[in-house]
């Protein structure tokens, strides 16, 4: 972890203590008791069983909340939620495919008979594809780039948004610096993330009164999909953060601790937005 993540953790900690801040804890792994800002609390999260959901999952659980995920690999799912009971967390694991309705609304159905409630979800499972032109990308590629990162953000709300109604709760999207800037041969990673952007935005004011929709934005974060990136583009980490004015790739407890403040009161008054979470990317 870079000097600059660690010391952010230390202004996290001092804000705690000064009872200014939102009350994030300093890392995944930290024994904490099943008290903390989310306590009582139920999270439903798409894709967590690695990544950036495997990290805002541990990161929820270990703020006191109850989290229900979801995710195709079933072995990764079982370790993840082995993980958080370890640490005296609350977790679930259902498996279940994004792309499949009946699936997407059995996890969520799951999520409330055990638990009786819904308060926050972070529809955050993805898909990438190998870079191509235009004319070179196959359509069932394309087709399932739209299944994954669209639909089934679509499918997630249209099942959330009925509890999170009753709670006042709250819905954090996926979406990508690839969705606010258009880059060459990733177009149907690029629409489906411009097109959950659009979605966040028009959930929001269709739910607004009752419920906060915002979406967020990551630019390169250090992830299996990362890896992906630096072997089909055939580059370094230096060279895809040469392009940002942090000049480093991110981490995903980065992204994860921005979920959770936008999952948080003190986020009380964002409601329809993208934020970025890119080094500046945008700047």
């Amino acid at each position: 972890m870079t000097n600059v993540t660690n010391d952010r953790r230390v202004f996290i900690r001092s804000a705690m203590a000064a009872g200014l801040g939102v009350g994030l804890i300093a890392t995944a792994g930290a024994q904490e008791a099943p008290a903390g800002l989310f306590a009582g609390k139920v999270v439903l999260i798409t894709g967590a069983t690695s990544g950036i959901g495997r990290i805002t999952a541990e990161l929820f659980a270990a703020q006191g909340a109850k989290v229900a995920f979801c995710g195709r690999r079933e072995a990764l799912g079982r370790e993840v939620e082995a993980g958080i009971r370890a640490k005296g967390g609350d977790a679930f694991y259902v498996r279940a495919d994004v792309r499949d309705e009946g699936e997407v609304k059995a996890f969520v159905d799951a999520a409330i008979a055990r638990y009786g409630r819904l308060d926050i979800a972070f529809n955050n499972a993805g898909a990438d594809r190998p870079p191509a032109p235009i004319a070179e990308t196959v359509a069932s590629g394309f087709d399932d780039l739209i299944a994954t990162n669209l639909r089934g953000v679509f499918l997630a709300m249209k099942h959330e948004l009925p509890h999170l109604v009753r709670t006042k709760g709250a819905v954090i999207n996926m979406a990508s610096i690839g969705g606010r800037h258009a880059f060459p041969n990733i177009v149907g990673y690029g629409a489906s993330k411009a097109a959950v952007i659009h979605m966040t935005k028009a959930a929001a004011q269709e739910y607004g009164l009752d419920v906060r929709v915002n979406a967020i934005a990551p630019g390169p974060i250090e992830t299996a999909m990362l890896e992906r990136v630096r072997r089909d583009w055939k580059v370094t980490s230096e060279q895809l953060a040469s392009a940002y004015p942090a000049k480093r790739i991110g981490q995903p407890e980065e992204v994860a601790e921005l979920v959770l403040w936008l999952a948080s009161p003190a986020a009380s008054y964002v409601n329809g937005q993208t934020v970025g979470v890119d080094g500046g990317g945008l700047a």
